[in-house]
């Protein structure tokens, strides 16, 4: 009897020190002050849990929304530049959509997807886009790329390969056999000193930068096709300061045409670059070929009183170097 009192005196002491506590040692105020901070932090774990619920059962229903859960698709935004949607550039297109990175399993609820295809085709190494300029997810799952794409301007022939660069002189991907690039649109510079750099960077020289001001000047006129390389292998006169600083090798048994120097570098030693490519329309207009079927053409300083020659700036007339 007397132990069984002493357990009922233990477990009541207990409870009758915190109900003592409760009643006597807090005012009536701090008291309700408890009950109703207790009261909302039940109300809001309720709220959160319910909140939480709703939050997954609408998920739910949005994934088995026909509208929501679709295989999401990649398009162009706007025309695409002509030469990118040439059935033979194909390949271009679709290592570019591989690029972005879009997985079988995303979905347009995903807020990041579209900045995560952003940051994947502003990759340095892929070469052929310049800038993304918005990637855009529509509610139907199409996602729409707006880019600036570098445009192929030049071969550069080099040990054996062949490479592409942009028209800034940004390395685009692949690495080509000389035979397969003969008879592109494309000319051919032979003899820039630098090795290949990685893709998407700038290939440095200004041997490069030379041939491809001359591929720019040479590119869509009717002789372009007559011309096979440019040689820069000689720029600034390197190897041979009696020998013209850039030819031009033709397709008449690898004839010459002795270019000269640089376009914006005759410094007055030699007609200007839109004077040689005069030269060479009236020469391809008499004769049919630039090179005239000889073994080498010296426009350097070509007589102006036998071609129309495009007037300097400021000049007045034409000049004969």
């Amino acid at each position: 009897m007397t132990k069984k009192k002493l357990k009922m005196k233990r477990r009541g002491g207990g409870t009758s020190d915190g109900v003592a506590f409760w009643r006597s040692g807090m005012s009536d105020e701090l008291r309700g002050r408890i009950f109703r901070g207790a009261v909302v932090l039940l109300m809001a774990g309720s709220v959160a849990l319910g909140l939480r619920t709703g939050l997954v059962a609408l998920e739910s229903h949005v994934h088995k929304d026909a509208r929501f859960d679709r295989k999401l698709a990649l398009h162009w935004a706007g025309p695409m530049p002509s030469w990118l949607g040439l059935p033979e550039n194909r390949h271009i297109r679709e290592d570019i959509e591989r690029h972005a990175g879009l997985r079988p399993h995303d979905d347009i609820l995903d807020a990041g997807l579209a900045s995560r295809i952003v940051q994947s085709l502003s990759r340095p190494g892929i070469g052929w886009v310049e800038r993304v300029n918005r990637v855009t997810v529509r509610p139907n799952g199409v996602v729409e790329l707006d880019c600036r794409f570098r445009r192929p301007a030049a071969w550069i022939l080099q040990r054996g390969y062949c490479y592409l660069v942009g028209g800034s002189g940004v390395r685009l991907p692949g690495k080509y056999d000389p035979g397969d690039c003969s008879g592109s649109n494309l000319l051919m510079i032979d003899g820039v000193g630098k090795a290949p750099p990685e893709v998407g960077r700038m290939w440095e020289g200004p041997d490069l930068v030379a041939g491809l001001k001359l591929a720019s000047l040479i590119g869509g006129r009717p002789f372009q096709h007559q011309v096979g390389r440019i040689i820069v292998s000689n720029y600034d006169g390197r190897r041979n300061s009696h020998r013209p600083h850039i030819e031009l090798a033709t397709d008449f048994q690898d004839a010459r045409i002795l270019w000269g120097r640089a376009p914006d570098e005759e410094f007055g030693m030699e007609i200007t670059a839109a004077q040689k490519i005069a030269v060479l329309e009236a020469l391809y207009r008499e004769s049919g070929r630039i090179d005239m079927k000889r073994s080498y053409v010296d426009i350097m300083t070509y007589p102006s009183d036998r071609v129309a020659m495009p007037e300097i700036a400021g000049s007045g007339g034409s000049i004969r170097g």
